[in-house]
C-alpha cells in the first residue's frame, strides 16, 4: 500500500500544476486564462491579460487569488459609477490604474491596472463601456 502512494504522489502534483490548482512560487510569473463569459462578469466589460486575451497576469501569488484580486478592484471601482476609481486596497494590495487618453471615447474607456503586495503582483487590462 505504500509503495503504491509513493507512485500516485508525483501524479498526483502534476495533475494539479497542469489544472492551475498550484500557486506559482513567488518569482515566478503566470498567465490565468478565463472564459470569454467569465472575462465579461468581472465588473467591466472585458478583462484580458498583457496579450489581448481573456484573463490576466500574477506573479508572487495563485491565479485564484489574482480572481479575487480583479473582482475586489472593480468592485470598489464600480461603487462610483462606471467611470470611477477605486482609491483604497484591495485584498491588502494597492492599486493602480492607468486609463490613455488614447483609448478613450465616448462609448467606452481602457484601463491598465497593477495591485501589488509585497512582491505579488496581479496585473491586467480592461475594457469599460459606458
Amino acid at each position: 500500500m505504500l509503495a503504491c502512494n509513493r507512485r500516485l504522489a508525483p501524479l498526483l502534483v502534476a495533475g494539479l500544476l497542469s489544472a492551475g490548482l498550484a500557486a506559482p512560487a513567488s518569482s515566478q510569473a503566470a498567465t490565468c486564462k478565463l472564459s470569454g463569459q467569465k472575462s465579461q462578469s468581472l465588473g467591466p466589460t472585458y478583462v484580458v491579460d498583457a496579450r489581448g486575451n481573456a484573463g490576466y497576469n500574477v506573479r508572487g501569488t495563485s491565479c485564484a487569488t489574482g480572481l479575487r484580486v480583479v473582482k475586489g478592484f472593480h468592485s470598489c471601482r464600480l461603487k462610483h459609477g462606471k467611470k470611477g476609481r477605486c482609491t483604497t486596497k484591495v485584498l491588502g494590495y494597492s492599486c493602480t490604474e492607468k486609463r490613455p487618453a488614447s483609448l478613450a471615447g465616448p462609448l467606452s474607456f481602457d484601463g491598465d491596472v497593477v495591485c501589488k503586495r509585497g512582491t505579488a503582483r496581479v496585473t491586467h487590462h480592461y475594457t469599460q463601456r459606458l
